[in-house]
């Protein structure tokens, strides 16, 4: 059986998997993709999750991440790496280095554990305790060494385990990519979010989102690869109307999506604005699910009347 502080070690490399987007797609909207939504707009080869906002003083770039890809994903298209060269400094939703530190992973084990006695076995009901185990299962994995996990540990330390088991690593995401290369060119940097936030996110969530969101998470992984294929390439493709489809199925859940992307958006709106006052260009890199649709940062600096054009 694997020690829960073990566990814990082995997917602190991931915890931006707690922002949201792959875990997003897989949980809610694992069809969304397959098909197109209607009159879509047909999709040019040099379009980007990446978009160009000015004010009248400045200039930022908006780039949606996702989180985890593979080694040949890269290079990625150049128009990334152009607006990050004539940015002066770079913001992301957290300081990536903040992730793996001894503080992170004591956070991950106070938050994300039963400290109490409990476990998985005496908070899900008999019901979805076996449903849990059994999926658990065909994933190769036993239940038991998650029992002092909380729920959305639960579905996010899988996720993670699944995504690493595909070749899929934090090391390629796109925000530490650009993380290191910030780092190499001195390029100052700023993170919006501390993990200790993003933990708290799942952590606040009521007992039953979180068993659903277990539930639901178990379910879809067995799909994971081609769910996870198909949006890295609406991605690469900069196919905005495919990756808004999303949204339909997760505003079905308000609370979760207020949680996690539209309260997030709003408290980060004040950094980006104040970003637009500066003198030199920032380079901004987010989850891409938070650039998208109406409560998306995107739409929402449109309509603060900043000229706002993809790339």
């Amino acid at each position: 059986m694997t020690h829960p502080q073990e566990m814990v070690k082995k997917i602190s490399c991931v915890v931006q998997t707690l922002s949201l987007f792959v875990v997003l797609i897989v949980f809610w909207c694992h069809t969304a993709l397959a098909v197109d939504p209607p009159q879509a707009v047909p999709v040019t080869e040099s379009s980007q999750i990446l978009w160009k906002v000015q004010s009248q003083q400045n200039t930022i770039f908006l780039a949606g991440s996702i989180h985890v890809l593979q080694k040949h994903h890269y290079p990625l298209h150049q128009a990334f790496d152009e607006a990050f060269k004539q940015s002066s400094r770079v913001m992301f939703e957290v300081d990536l280095d903040g992730l793996t530190t001894p503080l992170a992973q004591q956070n991950m084990m106070r938050t994300g554990l039963y400290l109490n006695g409990e476990s998985l076995r005496t908070v899900l009901s008999p019901e979805n305790y076996v449903t849990a185990k059994m999926n658990l299962s065909e994933l190769g994995l036993q239940i038991e060494d998650f029992h002092r996990m909380k729920p959305w540990m639960v579905a996010t330390a899988t996720m993670a385990l699944q995504l690493q088991k595909l070749g899929f690593e934090s090391a390629y995401g796109v925000d530490r990519h650009f993380y290191e290369k910030a780092q190499v060119t001195g390029k100052a940097i700023q993170g919006l979010e501390t993990v200790e936030f993003q933990l708290n996110l799942f952590d606040q969530l009521p007992f039953e989102t979180q068993e659903q969101f277990l539930l639901q998470t178990l379910k879809e992984l067995k799909n994971l690869d081609q769910q996870v294929s198909d949006m890295i390439k609406s991605w690469k493709q900069g196919n905005v109307q495919k990756l808004e489809a999303l949204l339909a199925d997760i505003r079905e859940y308000p609370e979760l999506y207020k949680a996690i992307v539209i309260n997030r958006n709003q408290d980060w709106l004040p950094h980006i604005e104040r970003a637009l006052q500066e003198k030199e260009p920032v380079f901004i890199v987010v989850g891409a699910l938070h650039l998208l649709g109406k409560e998306g940062l995107v739409e929402v600096l449109k309509e603060k009347g900043y000229l706002v054009r993809q790339l």
